[in-house]
């Protein structure tokens, strides 16, 4: 679909009130480890609400964007989720690969949850720690558009303070 038609969808949209701001999703977010590394894993809760749903079924690819930190270690993962003819594409940053699926559901949860995000060596990090998470939306391949409208321009977001590495499970 080309550039154009999508900016007139999504204009139309907005004007006549059938897209409207609400609240990102709510988050869990987890710290792992084993003998070396600190990890975060994080699932957006009820994703995709109907708005964004309705921005991939147009086949918008939609990049869902998280920032994940834990003390000064930063780190960033993406899911890309896309829907076509032959059904739902999810690319998954951290390794590259490809999941493709006709079930909407299924591709939603795959896109959803964020696993084993590796945030640095334990040895490397001070306690008490904190632990965050947030997440955007964008739209790689249409930069003039900005999908965070969905979400009242708020990113989801989640925070935790871990007192001791004791208090990090082993994954």
């Amino acid at each position: 679909m080309g550039t154009w038609f999508k900016g007139v969808v999504l204009g139309i949209a907005a004007l006549l009130g059938l897209s409207k701001a609400g609240e990102p999703p709510a988050m869990s977010l987890r710290a792992y480890r084993d003998a070396t590394t600190i990890y975060a894993s994080f699932e957006l809760d009820d994703l995709p609400d109907a708005d964004l749903a309705r921005l991939v079924d147009a086949s918008f690819v939609v990049r869902i964007r998280a920032t994940v930190w834990a003390g000064t270690e930063r780190t960033e993962a993406f899911r890309d989720i896309r829907h076509d003819s032959l059904g739902y594409e999810v690319r998954v940053s951290e390794t590259g690969g490809v999941h493709r699926t006709r079930d909407g559901k299924a591709a939603w949860t795959i896109a959803s949850r964020f696993n084993k995000i590796a945030l640095g060596p334990v040895a490397a990090q001070r306690f008490p720690m904190a632990l965050g998470c947030k997440v955007f939306l964008s739209l790689p391949s249409d930069p003039d558009y900005d999908p965070m409208v969905v979400w009242a321009y708020k990113p989801a977001a989640a925070y935790r303070e871990l007192d001791s590495v004791g208090l990090v499970p082993y994954y």
